[in-house]
């Protein structure tokens, strides 16, 4: 599990390239693509697409990228834990904190520590299912054989 939640935060921050090859000519794949990514408005990630020429197909590389609201919210949490973990050793050290706050204070931080994993994940997690999402969409339109065609 903990190599499960690692493997999630890295896609939070990661950047990741994947290249289509199409069967169609360059304008032909361009409106495509370009019809099947206008629906698309991504939260968890920013693509950028750009296409090469290659001898008998034009390719489609496509590069995911964070969003900006993702280093934000990882910055912001940070910086909330690490004020709860300051005022839990407030809390703890301070000889007139009543027994009831201090014990509070500890449990609430060691509730924020456990939660903010699984919420990493879950955005680890939205991010990964928006690229396949968009991966599927492009592969749909410019790679894969129309189901018209196979007849």
């Amino acid at each position: 599990m903990a190599s499960e939640m690692r493997r999630m935060a890295g896609l939070l921050v990661e950047r990741r390239s994947e290249s289509f090859e199409s069967r169609y000519s360059r304008e032909e794949s361009a409106m495509r693509v370009e019809r099947v990514t206008a629906g698309i408005a991504p939260k968890g990630m920013v693509f950028e697409t750009s296409w090469r020429e290659s001898p008998g197909a034009p390719i489609l590389d496509v590069t995911f990228s964070p969003s900006p609201g993702t280093r934000r919210l990882l910055n912001i949490v940070s910086a909330i834990l690490a004020l709860l973990l300051a005022a839990t050793v407030w809390a703890l050290m301070m000889p007139g904190e009543p027994p009831v706050s201090r014990v509070l204070i500890a449990v609430f931080m060691m509730l924020a520590l456990l939660a903010f994993p699984f919420v990493m994940v879950a955005y680890g997690s939205r991010r990964e299912a928006e690229e396949a999402n968009l991966r599927r969409a492009i592969r749909k339109a410019i790679v894969d054989e129309e189901r018209g065609a196979k007849r």
